[in-house]
């Protein structure tokens, strides 16, 4: 989700009767260098996954700040993705996102109330959806080419599947043969992941990234 610009730091409304104060309705969660994310961003972001583990909306402080923590790697790929001229999915690929989603439902309906229930719109959901595409391929495209997999690790995935596969299942398990193309995306999946989570480390340790507290009570 794309953070604010400096220049709206916050939202504020004020009546128009003398003698009301001002009431913000929002306000700064985290600065990334010059880079804004609001409040309102955290309480959306945790909307929207409430709405697709359809679990109940946790605004607490430390669900904020692992919203806010999700935001800001968010911001940081992003900025990576557009250096490297990576193409990335479009505002296209994430209304097929959206008609994922939407197919849980019994009816069009039933999905407009849900939407309703957790008080966000399809934009929002289509934008979280997006976000996650984006950072998936960015994954994909930086750090997947360069994992390489042994057959001593493959060997070592194998034994520990066939293991757990005899303790719960009987007859003996597939193959390694057979089994080759699921361990190796499986081992290629988890050190892509691992090398992304070490970038991400590395890139949040070169910008300045404050969390303002206030928005986390």
């Amino acid at each position: 989700m794309p953070a604010a610009s400096y220049t709206v730091l916050f939202c504020v409304s004020v009546c128009q009767t003398p003698g009301f104060a001002a009431e913000v309705l929002d306000r700064i969660a985290v600065t990334v260098d010059k880079q804004v994310i609001a409040e309102s961003d955290l309480i959306r972001y945790l909307r929207v996954a409430a709405f697709l583990d359809r679990k109940p909306v946790d605004l607490s402080g430390p669900a904020k700040r692992a919203a806010a923590a999700a935001l800001v790697d968010r911001s940081l790929i992003l900025e990576e993705s557009t250096d490297s001229h990576f193409v990335l999915p479009s505002a296209d690929d994430a209304q097929a996102l959206v008609q994922q989603v939407k197919a849980q439902y019994p009816s069009e309906a039933a999905y407009q109330e849900a939407l309703r229930e957790y008080r966000i719109s399809e934009q929002d959901l289509a934008s979280h959806l997006l976000a996650g595409a984006r950072a998936l391929r960015f994954s994909e495209l930086r750090f997947r080419p360069e994992v390489q997999i042994s057959d001593e690790e493959l060997s070592a995935a194998y034994n520990k599947y066939a293991a757990e596969w005899r303790a719960s299942h009987s007859g003996a398990p597939p193959s390694l043969d057979d089994s080759r193309s699921d361990l190796e995306k499986l081992l290629t999946d988890q050190r892509a992941t691992d090398a992304l989570d070490k970038w991400l480390e590395t890139a949040r340790k070169k910008r300045h990234v404050e969390y303002r507290e206030a928005a986390f009570l």
